[in-house]
């Protein structure tokens, strides 16, 4: 068995779903997805990033080329990690788009003015 079957096999079992379940929601044929189990064939390239958006996992995981699940520098983000970041991200941004918003007004207000005359 390749590192990809077992790591395919792996993770169906991780959530607990049957071949025919993975199958069905792949909408593919319980034969097929079996045959990449056992290491018989590979998914092409839509399916295979289709089971990595599924599984949470990079491709290069999929492909046994990395032991890693996610890539290096990925973090997955907690709820509360984002909304500091946004928070954050609005102080840094606020000043900014208040000056763009000042100094545009009056533009566009001349800009009006000349379209009427």
């Amino acid at each position: 068995m390749t590192v990809f079957a077992e790591r395919l096999t792996e993770l169906r079992e991780k959530r607990g779903l049957s071949k025919q379940a993975l199958a069905d929601l792949l909408e593919i044929n319980r034969v097929t997805y079996s045959n990449w189990e056992l290491g018989k064939a590979r998914p092409n390239f839509e399916t295979l990033s289709m089971l990595s958006d599924f599984y949470n996992v990079n491709i290069d995981y999929l492909l046994s080329r990395k032991n890693q699940k996610v890539f290096e520098n990925e973090k997955i983000y907690t709820e509360e990690d984002l909304i500091i970041i946004l928070q954050d991200f609005e102080k840094f941004i606020l000043p900014f788009s208040l000056n763009l918003v000042h100094s545009c007004v009056p533009k566009y207000l001349n800009y009006r003015k000349n379209q009427r005359n």
